[in-house]
């Protein structure tokens, strides 16, 4: 098998790893049936094979296919897996002016409070004006724009980690081109960002969001 050219592990990698250790663990717990829980390891094993790359995955295999796994005993081997995983990059409240230019008086996030390693994007909140701001790389390059939140949450589908979850309308203000005139585009997401993040198992749909909201 071909090993990852990335070695590090992606947030949202971490997240699909966990998931799916955490699945295993439930059926260790609840299938007493043999062939059954042989199928379920080997349909995990061929899932996170790709993702950790050979080398972690020989490290850790054996934890997870112990069939007296529990939450419990996952704990250790959860933060050995982390250790591998890339941190969000660290940016300066500069690079946040430059990304959001247009905004006058912004807050910035409070990075003693992010973890970077699970961090996919960065987002926070400004309750003052009911603002929330989402930024994160795309191919390389820092973007970010920002909307309204409603205080109305219910119960449905985020666009962003596309779990169900508690979300709010997000809407964004843009200018048309050619006529001056303003439009607003958003669509349902997660009230926590932070929780949003450790639901995400893919960077697709938070992409998709942002060309949405932005026209870009």
């Amino acid at each position: 098998m071909r090993e990852k050219e990335n070695n590090m592990l992606q947030p949202y990698e971490y997240n699909t790893v966990k998931n799916q250790i955490s699945n295993l663990i439930n059926i260790y717990k609840t299938v007493s049936d043999k062939d059954v829980i042989m199928t379920s390891q080997e349909m995990v094993t061929s899932q996170l094979r790709p993702v950790l790359g050979e080398a972690l995955h020989e490290k850790i295999c054996l934890s997870y296919l112990d069939v007296t796994l529990t939450n419990a005993k996952a704990v250790p081997l959860f933060e050995t897996i982390k250790e591998e995983v890339e941190p969000f990059k660290q940016v300066s409240d500069k690079q946040l002016e430059k990304v959001f230019r247009k905004v006058k008086k912004m807050k910035y996030p409070n990075w003693d409070q992010l973890d970077l390693q699970e961090l996919n994007y960065l987002a926070w909140d400004d309750i003052g004006t009911q603002r929330k701001y989402i930024s994160f790389y795309e191919n390389d390059k820092l973007v970010g724009f920002y909307g309204v939140m409603s205080t109305n949450v219910i119960k449905n589908v985020c666009s962003i980690c596309h779990q169900v979850d508690n979300v709010a309308m997000f809407l964004s203000t843009t200018k048309s081109s050619g006529d001056g005139t303003y439009t607003k585009k958003g669509n349902y997401i997660c009230k926590d960002s932070v929780k949003c993040n450790q639901q995400m198992h893919d960077l697709s749909h938070l992409h998709d969001f942002y060309h949405t909201v932005t026209d870009k």
